[in-house]
């Protein structure tokens, strides 16, 4: 039996897949980074009104930083322990976490260009 749960992540993993959703990525900054690894934000608006947000550890180069030994290889492309995917709208705000978060940050980056969407210098842009 679906919980209004289960309803909500089914809904988003149709509508993130519109052409229209706008994605941006950028770089978190309250958190430290963990030898090449920093922890970027992702975020997604759908044409209906929702915000998706997540974070994520990301390693510029990672083939390459792998190839080398970096530090902080090991954490690439994983959510941030503890956190989770936030999804808002005008009506609620949901947490999802474990399988069905990795679900969602699946749909959210499939057939996208991730690295189009990284916006420098974010904080200078906002004030």
């Amino acid at each position: 039996m679906f919980t209004k749960k289960d309803k909500i992540k089914e809904f988003i993993e149709f509508s993130v897949q519109k052409p229209e959703t706008q994605c941006m990525v950028f770089k978190n900054d309250k958190y430290a980074p963990i030898g090449v690894a920093v922890v970027m934000t992702y975020q997604y608006n759908l044409p209906e009104g929702i915000e998706i947000i997540y974070n994520k550890w990301y390693v510029e180069c990672f083939d390459m930083a792998k190839r080398m030994g970096l530090p902080g290889t090991e954490r690439h492309d994983n959510l941030v322990k503890g956190s989770g995917v936030n999804v808002y709208s005008k009506k609620s705000k949901n947490i999802f976490y474990g399988k069905q978060a990795e679900s969602i940050i699946n749909t959210c980056e499939l057939n996208r260009d991730i690295e189009s969407c990284i916006v420098s210098n974010y904080n200078q842009i906002i004030k």
